[in-house]
């Protein structure tokens, strides 16, 4: 893995977007190193959000080439996989483009629903950050996650590098184009589920969540967290859409699903993805969400959309 990676793209002019497929942390910490060492050379500050497995040992085997870098858990900033693109998006905006950012976003013990998220922030990252001149580098540990997570990389980056140097992804595909938009779907409730309509009255929609079994056992904050993301999700549906929605509820191992499905779309794809202005007259309540939800699933089309928040 020796060299920079070589394009006649001058700085500025589009976004670098590569996965790292690595083999082992001799493989880790050789790109990143060069990665780093690079973005010294060129004033460009790097930020490494990394899974808490590879944080510290990454702090270590860099400490005489991390004075660029700030490190940051992934485990903690990326729980939610919405959240990463809003932290990379701030980190690039905040050095006007000159920078650089290593983002792993996904590890063996990620869940299926968590994975598919993450492939999607990739996709998006493509369309978000377009034309921002950005580095950034997506390791990928090629022994242990699987095939969906390989495939997906080669997917939603445009380069990808390995131990014998960087190369096109011959499989990348348009970000906003409609087979990656659906290419990974929602997997199936956990059964049992209970089931409440809103048609407009707000009220008694909290209520009725409020009283719902599947709520029990959860902390007096967690629950109310439940009860405000719910009500944020129908009150999003009531100002753009036709007022009604049906809310489900069910446990997913040790956490608690809500899932919010409407008929119309939401024609934002980076819609709670995107800090909104504090003028901002509307456009807060997918970030609310996302904010305090441990995972939010979003798949909006022409059938509909269906929003599905997670609280553990």
């Amino acid at each position: 893995m020796n060299g920079e990676l070589n394009t006649p793209a001058a700085h500025g002019e589009r976004l670098l977007h590569e996965a790292l497929l690595y083999r082992g942390r001799s493989e880790l910490e050789g790109a990143v190193r060069e990665f780093v060492r690079a973005g010294a050379a060129a004033g460009e500050p790097v930020l490494a959000a990394v899974p808490r497995g590879n944080l510290e040992w990454l702090q270590t085997a860099l400490v005489d080439v991390a004075a660029n870098v700030r490190f940051v858990d992934m485990d903690e900033a990326g729980r939610n996989p919405a959240r990463i693109l809003p932290m990379i998006q701030e980190w690039v905006d905040e050095h006007d483009g000159r920078a650089r950012v290593i983002s792993e976003p996904i590890w063996p013990e990620r869940s299926y629903a968590e994975t598919a998220e993450c492939l999607r922030h990739e996709a998006l990252l493509n369309h978000a950050l377009a034309g921002s001149g950005a580095r950034i580098l997506c390791p990928y540990d090629a022994e242990h996650v699987g095939s969906i997570v390989l495939d997906g990389a080669a997917l939603t980056h445009p380069l990808l590098r390995d131990a014998a140097g960087s190369r096109p992804s011959e499989r990348f595909e348009d970000p906003l184009g409609g087979s990656l938009s659906e290419r990974w779907p929602l997997g199936d409730p956990t059964e049992p589920t209970s089931e409440h309509i809103f048609a407009g009255d707000l009220r008694s929609l909290r209520r009725a969540v409020d009283a719902d079994p599947f709520l029990d056992g959860l902390t007096r904050e967690r629950r109310e967290d439940v009860i405000f993301v719910i009500n944020e999700a129908a009150t999003n549906v009531v100002r753009h859409g036709d007022g009604r929605c049906t809310t489900r509820l069910w446990r997913d191992g040790r956490s608690v699903v809500s899932e919010v499905s409407f008929d119309t779309s939401v024609p934002d794809v980076l819609a709670g993805r995107r800090r909104p202005a504090p003028d901002a007259p509307s456009g807060r309540g997918l970030w609310l969400i996302n904010q305090v939800c441990d995972l939010v699933e979003l798949r909006t089309g022409g059938a509909g959309t269906t929003l599905r928040m997670h609280v553990r």
